[in-house]
């Protein structure tokens, strides 16, 4: 067996890194012996013509995708594109930023065939680019061109259609408004105008903004209507005020009458009232009309829940009549005597009809004889009357000691006067009641 030659004497000969000399095993251009070692006339190949060794291992360098890309000199993304029907020598998965990437690796003699399609891909997306920016430039000189053309038609239609200050009032205040919203201008006399909406003041906004005006043309013009509209502003009735002279709503106003918005002119508004019109007169009918029948229907709904209200109480009354049961029913019930039940109502002080049947489901050891019955009336009696000694000692206990801290005569303090808390104190110090003062002759 012949005698192999080691790594580090093959990358010393070969002048190899050592991730070439494993890529030179990999490809063929050195052959390894089982003994790890390599083959010497592979090696002494390589050695003897070492220029075109290393040409044929350049070939076989790994590349991945932004390698390859930057060796063509193009983006990894369009790479990725050239190379749709280039086949990997190598995919490795890989762990990057929290996520599971697959990376491609290819043979640089592959990849540096793609150099003339890179090249005439380029060129094509240049020319491409060019071709694009010169439609870009025509299309802008024509859009720029059709543009001037309407600028120009719409100054002509604003210089056709300015109003007339002495004659057009309505116009006047849509024309400031239209200014004031183009110009973003809002003089303090007319910021009125920003709470009126009015269908004819956007189309006018629009005209003005398409014929290119500068602001200060907006303003020109807007200065020119200022005093007039100022003017008319004060002239103009709130749609609430109309409606309360009118007697009727303000959306049933004829479009043919002068309105800025839902606002009416005072002199249109004094014409109206002062020789009324026939749809003037029909509508106020029609609303007397409409108020007659609302005030009717309110009242017969107030009467119906007035009606219902009245029933259900009726019908509550009387079920908490059929509910409750006598001292003489409950009685007969038990077989006791009619004194003692009285003694044993419980603490609402009626016999409900759910009570009285639970206890007949399940009768108590004080309701099944009249001895015991008349036990637990006397348990019940002494209970009580402990109960009420105890409370009021605990009161005659209150009252000392509210005679202490103002030094008052015991029966000078009330008999339901309360628990001396710290806040009850300090309420009746603020206060002062008459019970807690001392008498002018102590």
């Amino acid at each position: 067996m012949a005698r192999g030659v080691g790594r580090e004497k093959v990358r010393e000969l070969l002048r190899l890194a050592v991730w070439e000399v494993d890529l030179a095993v990999e490809t063929g251009l050195l052959r390894r012996l089982p003994n790890r070692t390599f083959d010497p006339v592979s090696v002494n190949a390589a050695q003897a013509d070492l220029e075109h060794f290393r040409q044929l291992l350049a070939a076989e360098h790994r590349c991945n995708a932004t390698q390859a890309a930057a060796r063509l000199g193009i983006s990894a993304e369009r790479f990725k594109q050239l190379a749709t029907g280039l086949a990997p020598v190598a995919v490795e998965e890989i762990r990057k930023y929290g996520r599971a990437l697959v990376v491609r690796y290819y043979r640089a003699a592959d990849v540096d065939a793609l150099a003339d399609h890179a090249r005439a891909d380029a060129e094509l997306r240049a020319a491409a680019r060019a071709y694009s920016r010169s439609e870009a430039a025509r299309k802008a000189a024509r859009t720029r061109k059709l543009n001037l053309a309407r600028a120009q038609t719409a100054r002509t239609e604003i210089e056709a259609a300015k109003p007339a200050l002495d004659r057009d009032r309505v116009d006047v205040l849509i024309w400031a408004a239209a200014l004031m919203t183009a110009a973003s201008v809002w003089p303090g006399p007319l910021r009125r105008l920003r709470l009126i909406v009015d269908p004819r003041i956007p189309p006018l906004v629009a005209t003005l903004r398409q014929a290119r005006l500068t602001p200060a043309e907006l303003e020109a013009m807007l200065t020119a209507l200022l005093a007039r509209a100022t003017e008319l502003i004060a002239l103009l009735i709130s749609p609430h005020e109309a409606e309360r002279k009118l007697g009727v709503p303000i959306d049933q106003v004829p479009d043919d009458l002068q309105h800025f918005g839902d606002h009416l002119f005072a002199s249109s508004l004094d014409e109206l009232l002062a020789a009324p019109p026939s749809w003037l007169l029909q509508a106020r009918a029609d609303q007397e009309l409409r108020e007659a029948a609302l005030a009717e229907a309110r009242r017969a709904a107030e009467a119906a829940f007035r009606r219902h209200r009245d029933e259900q109480a009726a019908v509550d009354a009387a079920a908490r009549v059929a509910s409750r049961l006598s001292d003489t029913s409950v009685a007969e019930l038990f077989d006791l005597p009619v004194e003692v039940i009285r003694l044993l109502r419980p603490k609402s002080g009626r016999w409900s009809a759910e009570n009285v049947e639970r206890l007949l489901r399940d009768t108590p050891l004080w309701l099944q004889s009249q001895t015991a019955a008349r036990a637990e009336a006397d348990r019940r009696r002494r209970h009580a009357d402990n109960r009420a000694t105890r409370l009021a000692q605990r009161r005659l206990g209150w009252r000392r000691q509210w005679a202490e801290l103002f030094d008052v005569p015991l029966e000078q303090v009330p008999q339901g006067v309360g628990r001396p808390t710290s806040r009850a104190i300090d309420a009746v110090r603020r206060e002062s009641p008459a019970w807690a003062r001392r008498a002018a002759s102590d």
